[in-house]
């Protein structure tokens, strides 16, 4: 089933790591059209395949691939989306650090169990995170 939501994407681009403008198709504040998600770090909006910084989550035939991807959807739903730019990577993703209604999104993934602290990127970001959700025996950890 193909999702489609209109949700305001305010990016903030870092453009240091590039030579060239990473976004200069997209303005700062645009209303972009969110297609399917793609797993529960992963989803396209406008065109633009976006990965989540500092978290890793099942990829598609892993346990808990699809609840992963569903909680990943209902957290970009929950409210206004803005990102970060952080990099990119050898999947051709832009890798933002997004937050929905001023609740990081990685965050609540790794909290919920539903992805690890990516700490080889994130540098333990979200270490704490995931203590909790190991600790709760939740998600991936049951």
């Amino acid at each position: 089933m193909v999702l489609r939501l209109i949700i305001p994407l305010a990016c903030v681009v870092i453009r240091s790591h590039w030579s060239e403008p990473l976004l200069a198709e997209h303005p700062s504040h645009a209303t972009m059209v969110l297609k399917p998600i793609i797993d529960g770090d992963t989803f396209v909006a406008s065109g633009l395949k976006i990965g989540l910084w500092g978290s890793d989550a099942p990829e598609r035939g892993e346990p808990l691939y699809q609840h992963s991807r569903l909680v990943l959807e209902q957290s970009l739903q929950s409210g206004e989306l803005s990102c970060v730019s952080v990099d990119r990577d050898r999947y051709a993703r832009v890798v933002m650090q997004s937050r929905s209604d001023e609740a990081d999104i990685g965050a609540l993934m790794v909290r919920a169990g539903f992805a690890r602290d990516y700490a080889r990127y994130s540098k333990g970001f979200y270490a704490e995170e995931q203590d909790a959700a190991q600790s709760a025996g939740a998600g991936l950890w049951n």
